[in-house]
């Protein structure tokens, strides 16, 4: 039939429909292929009000257009050219429609349970999916990275059988206490109760984290100032329930959901999270824990890369040898822990100082070995050289010299918020209570913390430090040995250790609480390299004289001898500068020259033993990112940023001819697998 339309507004309209067409469908049951007989009378009133039609006009127009409206599904990039033309009609007469630029449906029509199926009237052999109903539809904010944040709906629907309601991301049972996650990603997550994000824009924050350590404040700002759309914010409605900013906690919440996602797709395995939480933060803290212990030792994914420049074949006696080179070094990132020294159990939240076992040190003066319970009131105990310790503690001017000394100390390479002045809300609130004092904000074991900060300072108040009568961080005096000392604020982890091959590729990452003494690095490379087949024939650290003593010394066989394959030599640059020559014993067993396999036949040396330093400058960025997190978000996020990072630095090994590739891990794991699976 010809249309009643001109030829402009023809195009227009079918396009409008086509944009509306995924809702659309939901008007008649999921067997109805073709365009419906009628429009719902919201849709016809837009369509009208929009392109400036009667009501018998707009009705002869979907009589005669539906056809051809119908006849098509919008390609991704159509359907992004459309919403970019389209999307001020939308904002000026959908909205008070209930209708969007984005109306997000289940992307299933009927149960996905086959027991919920219907046997058909006309022949009871026959069974078809059970269609949902019961539509509910909510208000959303969607952030996107095309159009900034703009209003939307979401709804679900119910499937009356199994009592299942179907949610754009997931799908609940009433009597569950779990969403499922659908097994197709979800291009528009729910990152909170009424919030979504474009999965591009959550990949767009990834990168830019990996890449140029942004941190999810920059983030968001960014996000709020530099992808905002003025055309599209001018006509955003002042009355909308939910903001159109995005904050912090949307950033992280965005970031941990997308690659929670891709991790679980990756694996061919369903995500699942609680149902019920107190916030999102909660609700992604199970999946990011299971993961975490998942990448623990083996579990990045290049965990058994080799390439050209870190491993090296020779062939001799018909035979081919390989010789593997990795380099460990760490890197004082730390995270808030339990103060009682090597503690692992996790803190209950970032601003208390013990965990719940030690707990009831609280209430312990915190001078050090003063065992005494301070008094009421105060952080010491009734003893006046620690009452006067406290005391001198508050002086501003003191104070002021402290925060000096750490941020001298902590040498953070980025800031987590690019527009700080050094006022932030911690800070701020502290300083109110003490006249100008930033004294360490400590919560007792019982104070649930109402503001955890996502993200640190770089030169946080409550960090941990030691001062005496001197008002000196750590430090000796000069006329002797240290007199009264205290420590306030909270202990952070040690260091992260990083084991990575000579070319750079990062194979696994451990936190070190206490130290990094020599049997802590023991322990990591046996966990990351949990087979005698899988260790690499050279592992550099610059400590390996001390951990060399220490092998030979130990009366356990098994762990004496599991490195006696590997060559342990000291890093070339540490063992030039920072090792005496005088040590016999660094000199006997740790001088990289003492392996021909190390050098190249004119006399250079073959795999760089400076790797991990290297990759530590990269790695030291995400300092001030971490400082604050709590416990499996931060293992969380840096494991995710090792792994995205690998990815590029293979890419550009591939693309340099450096032929990376991968060594089955059955044939490096084979004796590891068989133990667990007889355990098991």
């Amino acid at each position: 039939m010809d249309s009643p339309l001109d030829f402009a507004v023809t195009v227009q309209y079918i396009e409008l429909i086509r944009l509306l067409k995924p809702s659309l469908r939901w008007e008649q049951a999921s067997y109805q292929s073709g365009a419906p007989e009628n429009l719902p009378l919201k849709v016809y009133d837009f369509l009208n009000t929009s392109l400036n039609l009667s009501d018998d006009i707009g009705r002869l127009a979907w009589t005669s257009l539906r056809t051809v409206a119908w006849s098509h599904d919008l390609t991704p990039t159509e359907e992004l050219a459309a919403r970019t033309k389209y999307i001020e009609l939308f904002l000026q007469h959908g909205l008070s429609r209930d209708i969007s630029i984005y109306l997000l449906e289940p992307p299933t029509r009927t149960c996905v349970d086959a027991s919920c199926a219907q046997q058909l009237h006309a022949n009871p052999s026959v069974l078809r999916d059970r269609e949902l109903t019961e539509p509910l539809s909510v208000k959303i904010t969607v952030f996107t990275k095309e159009f900034g944040s703009v209003p939307g709906f979401a709804t679900s629907r119910y499937c009356r059988h199994c009592h299942t309601r179907y949610y754009p991301n997931y799908f609940v049972h009433s009597h569950a206490t779990l969403r499922t996650y659908y097994q197709e990603g979800p291009q528009l997550l729910q990152i909170a109760g009424h919030f979504y994000a474009d999965k591009e824009l959550c990949e767009l924050f990834s990168l830019m984290m990996v890449t140029s350590w942004t941190s999810a404040t920059n983030c968001a700002r960014t996000y709020n100032d530099g992808l905002v759309n003025q055309r599209v914010a001018s006509l955003l409605p002042t009355t909308w329930p939910y903001t159109f900013q995005m904050d912090v906690e949307d950033a992280w919440n965005a970031f941990f959901l997308h690659n929670l996602i891709i991790d679980h797709h990756s694996r061919g395995e369903t995500l699942e999270l609680s149902r019920v939480a107190n916030s999102q933060a909660d609700r992604l803290r199970p999946a990011l824990h299971a993961r975490n212990a998942r990448m623990a030792g083996t579990g990045q994914d290049a965990w058994n890369h080799v390439c050209d420049l870190c491993c090296w074949f020779k062939e001799e006696d018909g035979q081919t040898y390989t010789v593997r080179s990795t380099v460990t070094d760490g890197i004082a990132i730390g995270r808030p822990c339990c103060a009682v020294h090597d503690c692992l159990e996790p803190l209950p939240t970032v601003k208390h100082r013990y965990c719940n076992t030690h707990r009831s040190f609280n209430k312990q003066c915190v001078i050090t070995n003063c065992k005494d319970d301070s008094d009421d009131g105060f952080r010491t105990c009734s003893i006046p050289e620690h009452r006067a310790l406290e005391s001198y503690h508050y002086l501003q001017g003191k104070a002021m010299f402290q925060l000096k000394h750490r941020l001298e100390r902590l040498n953070v390479s980025q800031t987590h918020d690019s527009l700080s002045t050094g006022s932030n809300r911690s800070r701020t609130r502290m300083t109110d209570e003490l006249d100008g004092d930033l004294l360490p904000d400590l919560v007792d074991g019982d104070t649930e913390d109402e503001g955890v900060e996502l993200e640190g300072s770089g030169a946080d108040a409550d960090e941990d430090v030691e001062i005496d009568a001197s008002g000196v961080c750590d430090g000796k005096p000069e006329t002797g040995n240290r007199t009264v000392r205290a420590r306030f604020g909270r202990r952070r982890t040690h260091n992260e250790q990083l084991c990575v091959g000579s070319c750079g590729v990062i194979l696994g990452r451990a936190t070190f609480y206490g130290s990094e003494a020599p049997n802590g690095v023991r322990e990591f490379w046996m966990k990351l390299f949990p087979t005698k087949r899988s260790l690499p024939q050279v592992l550099w650290h610059d400590n390996n004289c001390r951990v060399v003593a220490m092998l030979r010394n130990d009366p356990d066989p098994h762990l004496s001898t599991y490195f006696d394959n590997c060559a342990l030599p000291v890093d070339v640059f540490h063992f030039k500068c920072k090792h005496k020559e005088t040590d016999v014993e660094c000199g006997a067993n740790c001088n990289p020259y003492l392996w021909a396999e190390l050098r190249t036949e004119d006399g250079k040396w073959r795999f760089n033993s400076s790797a991990a330093e290297q990759t530590n400058a990269w790695f030291g960025g995400f300092q001030s990112m971490v400082r604050e997190m709590q416990a499996d978000r931060y293992d969380f996020f840096l494991d995710e940023m090792i792994r995205r990072r690998n990815i590029s630095i293979i890419k550009l090994l591939a693309q340099k001819g450096k032929g990376p590739h991968s060594i089955p891990r059955e044939e490096l794991l084979e004796d590891f697998i068989a133990v667990a699976s007889s355990s098991t």
